[in-house]
């Protein structure tokens, strides 16, 4: 059997304790915070990268920073749209897809439109450096596929950069750049959308 408890609590994981004591509303954000924290554990344990460490997990590491954005996005979008009072199917097909350069656009006209942030040129400029990360990550990999499988259905292989071997990305920089993103996602938007939310 895979799913097994085990009698000393420290050897267990319990994935469903930190939802028991948060709104449904909050968890896509929960789920954005554990894909990242993973993602920045395995950067952290590249160390000096002796044996070419950061190669062998490079790619789920950016699956996880990625997959980690896809959720942030998916959360403020969720906030926006339950103050809508749209229903849930609307909801649903509204947050369905994992474009982020579509996600990213929804959440753009969505703060632009309905809440007060936003409007002055440092906000903009804001705006328009977490657009700017985000569509780059867009189109790196513009359907969640290509940190996940090495080919795409038709077996067409699928590269980084020019796809030569000298093709590199620096890690720590990337980690840096995500963090920011992070914070300007969760600390900026999503709790400015969701302060406003509690107080409709």
């Amino acid at each position: 059997m895979l799913f097994t408890s085990n009698p000393d609590i420290y050897k267990n994981a319990y994935p469903n304790w930190q939802k028991s004591f948060r709104q449904r509303n909050d968890l896509f954000d929960l789920y954005s915070r554990h894909f990242k924290e993973a993602a920045d554990k395995l950067i952290d344990s590249i160390g000096d990268n002796r044996g070419h460490v950061a190669d062998s997990i490079i790619n789920p590491a950016l699956f996880l920073y990625r997959h980690s954005i896809e959720l942030a996005l998916k959360a403020i979008l969720y906030h926006i749209y339950m103050s809508s009072d749209l229903d849930e199917e609307k909801i649903e097909e509204k947050l369905n897809g994992h474009s982020l350069n579509s996600l990213w656009s929804k959440v753009n006209n969505e703060i632009r439109s309905k809440y007060k942030f936003g409007s002055k040129q440092d906000e903009k400029n804001e705006f328009k450096k977490i657009g700017a990360l985000i569509n780059e990550l867009y189109e790196t990999d513009d359907s969640s596929m290509i940190f996940r499988y090495p080919f795409d259905t038709k077996l067409n292989e699928y590269t980084y950069g020019d796809g030569k071997e000298s093709f590199s990305i620096d890690f720590i920089h990337f980690k840096n750049q995500l963090d920011y993103l992070h914070v300007r996602l969760r600390y900026w938007i999503y709790d400015q959308i969701t302060e406003a939310w509690n107080h409709e």
